[in-house]
């Protein structure tokens, strides 16, 4: 990666400006730490407002490390999500910005639960996600046999839940023979390449993905790498969730993620698979929702973020800790090219301050909490270069802020 390019962000400044100008070891934990166990990467979902107000000020940001936040693109400037200045602001404070698609569709393969009559205009499924957008095209088959049909709602009665058709099936389905529904792949492109390409426009990087609900099909499964890196929740495609990747057996794009809200992981659950990636001195990805305040406040991701730091384990983005672990091969040029063309447009897009409008209905918040925050590790934040670097590293802040 060009020094101009990490000189676009001040994480940049730090991972390039304090060894290059003062050659010292760092302090193992910390945003630039030199000698670690192995790497975290915390992504938060949906791109609401409260990434920023909460998990980036009160936890992220004092803790001197950064985060990822995967966010739909038709979601951005929405009442309760970030608006476009906040993400680029994110991505000058070191974080990662991800593509969570554009309208937080589910992109994976549902299960068709009941055999289908040609004449049917009701589709019996595992979860009715897929008619959440009229005029949707789904896809459906058994793996011989298949058909088009045209979303006009959902619903549930006795049998279960439906999504409702615009008209009839058109041929029959024996429920046996493991017949699945997925978008087509007109949708799935448009999921995967537009909420990109109109992040992108706003001003930041974006070379990863979260996918909306885990949803991974088979299909999904196959174009996913012509857009991104990787997929940071891809553990279906490899053999499960929460799974920790050791350098020499990451198979891009598909990642394992786990989720360390309150409810879905103890403190004892959090500290085994950290220690997890200490042993395989590997890669470890978190993940959770900071709108739900209640299961994930503040406090509880301080919490984690120090136990990460206890292990001297690095806590990165995942773009950073692909390249470190020289997984992403060309892919890195390709980042590199793209961020470096985009800090023109960055900074003209925060004088125009361009944001959407809508809204999204997230759960309300109550920023409550019964696990007390543990001690500190004393690490520094981004703003203390001179405490972490000395005289050069200080000057090295000074000149990126100057050229900014």
């Amino acid at each position: 990666m060009s020094d101009e390019t990490l000189a676009t962000t001040r994480r940049g400044a730090l991972r390039a400006g304090l060894t290059a100008a003062t050659g010292a070891t760092l302090v193992a934990g910390s945003a630039v730490a030199a000698d670690t166990n192995g790497k975290v990467v915390f992504t938060y979902d949906d791109g609401p407002v409260e990434d920023y107000t909460h998990t980036y000020r009160k936890a992220h940001r004092k803790e001197g490390v950064p985060g990822c936040s995967a966010v739909p693109s038709t979601y951005v400037g929405n009442d309760g999500t970030l608006d476009a200045a906040r993400l680029r602001e994110l991505e000058d404070e070191g974080w990662e910005i991800m593509s969570h698609s554009v309208h937080h569709r589910a992109l994976g393969d549902i299960t068709v639960t009941r055999d289908v009559a040609p004449d049917d205009r009701r589709l019996y499924v595992k979860t009715n996600h897929h008619g959440d957008r009229p005029g949707d095209d789904l896809f459906v088959t058994d793996g011989s046999a298949s058909t088009t049909v045209t979303v006009a709602g959902k619903g549930e009665d006795e049998r279960g839940e439906f999504v409702k058709l615009r008209g009839p099936v058109g041929r029959s389905f024996a429920a046996d023979d493991g017949v699945i529904e997925r978008y087509t792949d007109e949708i799935l492109r448009s999921a995967l390449g537009d909420s990109k390409a109109q992040l992108e426009d706003l001003g930041v990087t974006v070379t990863n993905i979260v996918m909306p609900y885990g949803g991974y099909g088979a299909r999904t499964q196959e174009l996913a790498g012509e857009y991104y890196t990787a997929v940071a929740n891809g553990g279906l495609a490899i053999g499960g969730r929460a799974q920790v990747h050791r350098p020499d057996d990451v198979t891009l794009p598909h990642l394992s993620r786990a989720m360390f809200r309150r409810g879905k992981m103890t403190k004892a659950d959090l500290g085994a698979f950290l220690d997890r990636v200490v042993d395989a001195d590997g890669l470890g990805i978190l993940g959770g929702h900071s709108w739900w305040q209640e299961r994930l406040p503040p406090e509880r991701v301080r919490m984690a973020i120090r136990m990460a730091k206890d292990r001297d384990l690095d806590v990165v983005t995942l773009r950073e800790a692909l390249d470190d672990l020289g997984v992403t091969g060309t892919k890195r040029e390709t980042t590199q090219t793209t961020q470096t063309s985009q800090t023109t447009r960055r900074t003209t897009q925060k004088t125009t301050g361009k944001t959407g409008t809508g809204t999204n209905g997230f759960p309300a918040n109550g920023e409550t909490s019964d696990d007390p925050p543990t001690s500190s590790t004393g690490q520094p934040g981004f703003g203390w270069l001179a405490a972490l670097g000395g005289v050069g590293g200080a000057a090295a802040l000074r000149r990126w802020r100057g050229g900014r």
